[in-house]
């Protein structure tokens, strides 16, 4: 069996095209005949099945859940931490959605290695700070650490890097908003302690 995977490298390298060659030793042949034979479906009980073959697919598919939970996507989200009129909540919410989908563009390129297969490190990062009218970012804080430097640091390089922000819509009656930031990485399952106190 051959295999080509075609990967297009980024930066001095964009358009070139990499070909990788794969051959499929004997190890592979059994898992293609496993494939046409897949076994028992349904509640894993059938006549002539194995027991010990059925625990084998129980512990299969396990492993396969604890991979799928494993390779979770990073994900992040902004949301108003602050008092704001109901009219400029209403009025900002599209704002909102601009900014984040701007800042996670951004942050999306910075994830370290850590974050990335194999190590997948997990972890949350919660940051405050002010959105000016003008988009102008002010009075960050790292709200709650994720206790990885590499993984707080993407974070809030990040919102630098994306910032200044778009101007608020014409009407809107404050002059700043205090907000919310958190990157979860690979699930969020936090490795820090816990946040400091305010």
């Amino acid at each position: 069996m051959v295999v080509w995977v075609v990967r297009r490298e980024a930066g001095a390298l964009k358009g070139r095209i990499v070909f990788v060659l794969l051959w499929a030793m004997a190890v592979g042949r059994p898992a293609m005949a496993a494939a046409q034979n897949p076994g028992p479906i349904g509640n894993g009980k059938s006549q002539g099945a194995n027991p010990a073959g059925g625990a084998k697919a129980q512990g299969a598919n396990a492993a396969g859940a604890t991979k799928q939970a494993a390779s979770t996507p990073n994900t992040m989200s902004v949301e108003l931490a602050g008092q704001v009129p109901p009219e400029d909540r209403s009025n900002l919410k599209d704002y909102w959605a601009r900014l984040q989908s701007r800042t996670n563009e951004r942050w999306q390129q910075m994830i370290p290695a850590q974050a990335k297969p194999p190590l997948s490190t997990a972890g949350q990062v919660k940051i405050i700070c002010r959105v000016h009218t003008d988009g102008r970012v002010t009075n960050m804080a790292l709200e709650r650490p994720s206790g990885n430097t590499a993984l707080d640091r993407a974070a809030w390089a990040a919102i630098t890097g994306s910032s200044p922000f778009e101007a608020f819509p014409y009407g809107i009656a404050v002059e700043q908003v205090k907000v919310r930031f958190t990157f979860t990485y690979n699930g969020g399952a936090p490795v820090g302690g816990p946040a400091p106190r305010r």
